[in-house]
């Protein structure tokens, strides 16, 4: 079952961390470590990462004299269904000492995990997810800089920093199949691919922005925005899947490095 949920996390040092992300993924994986090490370590080495990480609201800036406090709001999303207790176990037994992003010390406040307490967290099962609407036109907002990474030949990495609708509904449909045991037939999957090359196209945006944001140990150039992208298709299984997908976004986020914090995703 997904799960997207908030960590309040609060300091006496009022100074904002300085890479909120790669603490933050270092942070996950010192939680892990503390529960289970080899868990950890398998997935660290995992090619697709079953959670993902963004940080909300950065640390207030410092009071003239010194002195204040510091917050930063941590969201997690779990997509593998054996870490969200274990991982809530382990937070809620470590984090009345001290958890820490680079070096910083930090007190676990509160754990949000529900939409009455924050429009970022909330649960839903696979079959719940599988359950939802069919829709003509996927809506979404991009929180965070959102990026597609692909390959070019001779083993050249390129960046988009765009919201191309077939590489929105790509990044989706690929995380599915590799994380939802609900996944499409692998027929069916192939056969959504050629659809969303043909027949999706961007129709609308809104307060689209460029940003350059830091990931693990780079800067990756990014969107943020909301945007509304239509299907010409009129296949009911088409409309079924964008609909699956257009809720999944909630958990899985969109394009590459979700776990440093880019991609966060929510419906528009």
């Amino acid at each position: 079952m997904p799960h997207a949920f908030l960590l309040h996390l609060t300091s006496s040092d009022p100074r904002p961390p300085r890479y909120p992300g790669l603490y933050a993924h270092g942070l996950f994986f010192a939680l892990l470590g503390k529960l289970d090490p080899g868990l950890a370590a398998a997935v660290h080495a995992a090619p697709r990462k079953p959670f993902t990480l963004a940080v909300l609201e950065p640390s207030p800036p410092p009071r003239r004299g010194g002195g204040g406090s510091g917050e930063v709001v941590l969201r997690v999303t779990t997509l593998d269904d054996g870490l969200f207790g274990p991982l809530l176990e382990v937070l809620l037994r470590e984090g009345a000492d001290s958890l820490t992003l680079g070096d910083q010390p930090y007190r676990l406040a509160r754990v949000v995990a529900t939409p009455q307490g924050s429009p970022f967290a909330g649960h839903r099962s696979w079959q719940e997810l599988a359950a939802a609407p069919p829709i003509r036109c996927l809506r979404l907002r991009f929180c965070t800089p959102t990026v597609f990474a692909t390959s070019k030949p001779g083993r050249r990495a390129r960046h988009t920093p765009l919201p191309d609708p077939f590489l929105i509904a790509k990044s989706l449909l690929s995380s599915w199949q590799h994380h939802s045991p609900l996944r499409f037939p692998e027929t069916e999957a192939a056969a959504l691919l050629t659809v969303f090359e043909l027949d999706l196209e961007l129709t609308r945006f809104a307060d689209l922005r460029f940003e350059w944001a830091q990931a693990a140990k780079g800067f990756f150039p990014g969107f943020t925005g909301a945007v509304e992208v239509y299907c010409h298709n009129n296949s009911l299984d088409v409309q079924r899947a964008l609909g699956i997908l257009q809720a999944y976004a909630f958990y899985a986020g969109v394009g590459a490095k979700t776990a440093y914090g880019l991609g966060l995703t929510m419906p528009s």
